[in-house]
């Protein structure tokens, strides 16, 4: 059990305003509120803690994001945290210990997709007993930072090996044989799709180590049935109320988030989740409900009221051999593509499983359609601001450098950010074109040609010319198009790969 790290009040209700934390409401506002907005919206809401899910932009505010709380009422509770003691995890720690406060601070050391229980175990148990180490050592100088700030440490369940609860437990006692006991868990039900059937045995085991827990409205299968379902408002799920009486039976005590994380009006999103949170206490409680809450930041797809198979068609892709110059900074990945919708990710090309420090995809980001790009062992996110998701062919493109990413869009420079030296465990795999290597995600349209090259390509010329081999050539692929998609086949065929 993690001890000392959740004081509840006396007064302390479950699911009450009071105890109510509001997640992800920084980067995914619409609105882009500044700290005295977002604390004022909190405050009309009736919702006195944050969760702070920030981004580089707002290192300069981070005293003002306090001072706007407590101005209001409200405190940061939580505060997403770096998974390495960089310049920005330091910037963290300096604001936390000239405010005095202590949140708990969330953490992800590695992230990928959502596994299931079977499928995120090393393959030994020599591998799992390192894998474990790997986490505890990285960990160690957070928690020890932390402590010296009386802050506890939560282990957040971003997808991958790291983020299956039950590893995260082996991670948190292994912590404990070494006198690091300020470690705990946050569960987050957003990422956590993939383990609705078997939470009833999953939350007692989370239960002692549990620092926070934040809710969404869960469909089955809604993460492989399309983004709009992976997201849906509290409420909106038809799990909810059974994952609610599980957590409400528990006796369980600590804060309960409510979540953003799709790009829409912070105080709309919130007011949505609020209103289904509302309607499911009432059942729990025996109370009339009333009818179910009609969400004003969401619309139920078409698909949602039959089975997965009746979602919106996505193709599949294919996935190549990988191999070490795919990884080697600098490199330059061009494709040209056409997408056909925004409602999800489209993934046009990726390096390795997200498990892996050294992954990189290039793709479309869901609702805004937008040029992005991710490396989670060298800076995370990079999303540009142009919709590619157009019906249109475009040139895309992305030069990864040690120390910075650059996007284009037919050969105009759309982002160029800086990027961070690599953390984590490289884990290599294959190369994927139109999917994620794992198979999850694909992309709605046509990917036509995708080349990689060694070293920094120049884009000056638009339109960009046919990919062609030359001297920075490292892989290129031309695909045709059939005419019509068989039944089990995949949608890409390749033409003269390099």
């Amino acid at each position: 059990m993690v001890a000392n790290l959740n004081q509840p009040p006396q007064n302390y209700s479950l699911f009450a305003r009071s105890n109510l934390v509001a997640w992800c409401i920084v980067p995914f506002d619409t609105k882009k509120r500044g700290p005295e907005a977002r604390a004022q919206m909190l405050e009309q809401l009736g919702i006195k803690q944050l969760a702070y899910d920030w981004r580089a932009e707002h290192i300069s505010t981070f005293d003002a994001e306090v001072a706007a709380m407590q101005r209001h009422g409200g405190d940061i509770t939580a505060w997403w945290f770096p998974g390495a003691l960089n310049a920005e995890a330091r910037a963290i720690l300096d604001c936390i210990q000239r405010n005095r406060i202590h949140p708990q601070l969330w953490v992800m050391l590695e992230g990928g997709p959502h596994l299931r229980w079977e499928q995120a175990l090393e393959s030994t148990p020599a591998a799992q007993a390192a894998h474990v180490e790997r986490m505890v050592e990285a960990a160690k100088p957070i928690a020890a930072e932390a402590a010296k700030l009386g802050c506890p440490v939560a282990l957040y369940n971003h997808g991958g090996w790291f983020g299956v609860p039950e590893n995260q437990i082996q991670i948190i006692e292994r912590l404990k044989q070494d006198g690091i006991t300020n470690v705990g868990m946050v569960y987050t039900q957003h990422h956590g799709h993939g383990e609705i059937d078997r939470f009833a045995e999953l939350f007692p085991k989370m239960k002692p180590y549990l620092l926070a827990i934040t809710l969404n409205g869960m469909i089955k299968d809604g993460d492989l049935r399309g983004h709009e379902l992976g997201t849906a408002p509290l409420g909106q799920g038809d799990q909810d109320l059974r994952l609610l009486r599980i957590i409400q039976q528990s006796g369980w005590k600590g804060p309960v988030g409510i979540i953003l994380e799709v790009n829409a009006d912070a105080e709309t999103r919130l007011q949505d989740n609020l209103d289904g949170l509302d309607w499911l206490v009432a059942q729990l409680e025996g109370r009339p409900a009333g009818p179910k809450p009609q969400p004003r930041s969401w619309k139920e797809p078409q698909a949602a009221s039959s089975s997965p198979s009746a979602s919106p068609a996505v193709s599949s892709g294919t996935v190549v051999a990988g191999k070490p110059e795919y990884r080697a900074r600098p490199i330059t990945v061009e494709c040209r593509a056409q997408l056909t919708s925004a409602r999800n990710f489209n993934i046009l090309v990726a390096s390795d499983t997200k498990d892996s420090a050294e992954h990189w995809e290039l793709y479309s980001y869901a609702d805004s359609g937008v040029l992005s790009f991710y490396q989670p062992g060298r800076g995370g996110e990079f999303k540009s601001e142009v919709n590619i998701c157009d019906g249109r062919s475009h040139h895309l493109a992305a030069v990864m450098e040690p120390e910075r990413v650059r996007l284009y869009v037919d050969g105009k420079l759309v982002k160029d950010a800086p990027a961070t030296p690599l953390q984590g465990v490289p884990l290599p795999g294959g190369l994927a074109i139109g999917q994620l290597v794992e198979g999850r995600l694909g992309c709605e349209g046509f990917v036509e040609e995708v080349r990689l090259s060694k070293g920094v390509r120049p884009f000056a010329v638009d339109p960009i010319p046919p990919l062609l081999a030359d001297a920075q050539t490292i892989g290129l692929w031309h695909f045709v198009k059939p005419k019509a998609k068989a039944p089990g086949k995949d949608y890409w065929a390749v033409e003269d790969p390099k």
